[in-house]
């Protein structure tokens, strides 16, 4: 009596068809992830401008303290870091930071004297994500 070959199932292991469902489910929930992320990072960058911009404004505050005038344009913001060679040199002259910061979109923070939103203050601004001026713009005006 011959005996008949034994077939096995395969229990060890995983076939290509599960593995790629598997990768396909891990790709869809990284994906929504990354969504909901993206917009954390755009209120994240946001927020870091409007802190540059509290900084600047501070500084500007303690350059007007001391020298009885804030920059004037053509000094810009510069002057809270290097003494101004333009315009009227401030007497009391103090370095206040150590560099003025880039907005996190990798462009300089703006300054406007007089100031278009308060012509009896100036403006420091961002010009946000998209890079020129209008809509989208991230202000604080001094008085």
């Amino acid at each position: 009596m011959s005996k008949l070959p034994v077939f096995r199932s395969r229990t060890n292991g995983y076939t290509l068809m599960e593995i790629m469902l598997v990768v396909a489910i891990i790709a869809v929930i990284a994906g929504g992830v990354i969504v909901k992320m993206t917009g954390a990072l755009d209120v994240a960058k946001i927020q870091r401008a409007e802190q540059d911009i509290n900084n600047i404004y501070s500084a500007l505050k303690l350059y007007e303290a001391r020298n009885y005038q804030v920059p004037d344009q053509s000094q810009g913001l510069e002057a809270l870091v290097n003494p101004p060679t333009t315009g009227t040199k401030p007497v009391n002259w103090t370095k206040l930071m150590d560099s003025i910061p880039v907005n996190p979109w990798n462009m300089p923070y703006q300054y406007r004297n007089p100031g278009k939103q308060d012509p009896s203050g100036v403006d420091i601004f961002s010009l946000g994500p998209n890079r020129k001026e209008g809509p989208g713009n991230i202000y604080r005006r001094t008085n």
